[in-house]
């Protein structure tokens, strides 16, 4: 899930770009403005200095001082493959920038879906390829794998009619792991993108969409469904077997899902409104009941609010475990 970093600098470095974008877009009729040479140097320019910045920090946090021969290794035991979800949505809200991007340059919507999905893709695959150089890491078929369905199912998802009703969404929220810097490499130092114990992915279901006419008065149009999943136990360490990840396991949910695009109005800046949709790929605190591995209902899932001496908000317990 290292790949989500392109997504928050590609907004930084990209995002002033598309000022002038109109507002929120996806169907499949968009049309774009002419293709302007000018606008093509920016987004390559944008584009390669963000994928150069993820490159210089990725190095110096994870691959620096680590070269080694390429080899392969599969980790599904590390984080009860919940890992493989994070690298779905990199490929996934990846190509959403530079789909953004190449959109914002000319190219009509079917063109700028295909190329940024083969970009998320490819982008996240060069991440996989120098991971397989690191001595602390390794190629992992399962990580490329579900970096390029992440990829794939972008696509699909704008050109299908159909799955245009759908969006994987994520949520994060620090726990333990990374406040007190407990990293399961010794000698690595904690960050947000590995920390999986605070990481929650959706499938959200746009069902104003999917009713039929006669029932769409009767469902909100900003309220979706949404089928979750988090880690359960995720950080733990099990020191009496011989598999320190024996207790992590991956939970389930039922949750809603709030659309901001039906919620906020287009703004009159395009910039907002790219921003707007780069956080519609976001899910935010909402009720949810965990149906696996045990049942339990949330009315702020997975944000945890106690008030003890003080208001106190973090993570949900259950997600990151004690350790």
């Amino acid at each position: 899930m290292r790949s989500l970093v392109i997504a928050v600098l590609t907004l930084c470095l990209a995002g002033p770009c598309f000022a002038q974008q109109d507002s929120i877009r996806h169907s499949t009729d968009s049309i774009p403005a002419p293709l302007s040479w000018s606008r093509v140097g920016i987004t390559a320019g944008a584009l390669t200095a963000g994928i150069v910045a993820l490159h210089i920090y990725q190095n110096n946090a994870w691959w620096a001082n680590e070269r080694t021969k390429f080899h392969v290794i599969e980790d599904a035991d590390y984080q009860a493959d919940f890992d493989k979800l994070g690298h779905t949505f990199g490929g996934y809200y990846s190509s959403f920038f530079f789909d953004q991007a190449y959109h914002w340059a000319g190219l009509d919507s079917s063109q700028s879906a295909l190329f940024g999905a083969l970009s998320g893709a490819l982008f996240e695959y060069y991440v996989e390829i120098e991971d397989g150089f690191a001595s602390g890491w390794g190629f992992s078929r399962g990580d490329a794998k579900s970096d390029i369905a992440g990829a794939t199912f972008y696509l699909l998802n704008q050109r299908v009619p159909i799955l245009q009703n759908f969006r994987y969404k994520w949520f994060y929220t620090p726990t333990n792991k990374l406040i007190k810097d407990q990293p399961d490499i010794q000698g690595q130092t904690v960050n947000a993108i590995e920390d999986y114990g605070g990481q929650t992915y959706y499938l959200t279901a746009d069902i104003h969409g999917l009713l039929p006419e006669s029932l769409k008065p009767y469902w909100p149009q900003w309220i979706n469904l949404a089928l979750a999943i988090s880690g359960y136990d995720i950080n733990s360490v099990d020191l009496t077997s011989g598999n320190p990840f024996d207790l992590r396991r991956k939970a389930w949910y039922l949750s809603l899902d709030y659309d901001l695009d039906k919620i906020i109005p287009p703004s009159s800046s395009g910039f907002l409104n790219f921003i707007l949709h780069a956080l519609g790929y976001w899910h935010f605190p909402a009720p949810a009941w965990r149906f696996y591995p045990s049942s339990a209902f949330y009315l702020t899932f997975p944000v945890s609010i106690t008030i003890d001496h003080g208001l106190h908000i973090g993570a949900e317990p259950s997600l990151g475990g004690t350790n």
